[in-house]
């Protein structure tokens, strides 16, 4: 089963986002994990992470920028962020060590 109709099937059925949107928010999510693990390229252990925080980032859709909401005595309040558990998650992942290119003078 590929990334996306594991991420389809999370947000339920019938799902009321479009492939689309599910499509953005798995691509979003796939750039966030790949730029905290300083990588060009997704493990493929690593996948179920990028689901839970696609997962999370359709959750936050309509929300954007903020960080709490209250409305008739209910507070909500909302992460910014990657969550904890994930950033734990992805600490297995070792930041890539690469050579540091100086820039070419001419």
């Amino acid at each position: 089963m590929m990334m996306i109709d594991k991420l389809l099937v999370l947000l339920g059925s019938p799902c009321e986002c479009s492939e689309e949107t599910a499509e953005v928010c798995l691509s979003m999510a796939e750039d966030a994990v790949l730029d905290y693990i300083g990588r060009e390229d997704l493990p493929k252990s690593a996948e179920s992470i990028v689901i839970k925080l696609a997962v999370i980032y359709y959750n936050r859709l309509g929300n954007e920028g903020e960080t709490t909401r209250t409305e008739g005595g209910i507070s909500q309040s909302f992460c910014t962020d990657i969550p904890d558990d994930i950033k734990r998650q992805l600490h297995n992942y070792p930041r890539k060590v690469g050579v540091i290119y100086a820039p070419v003078e001419e």
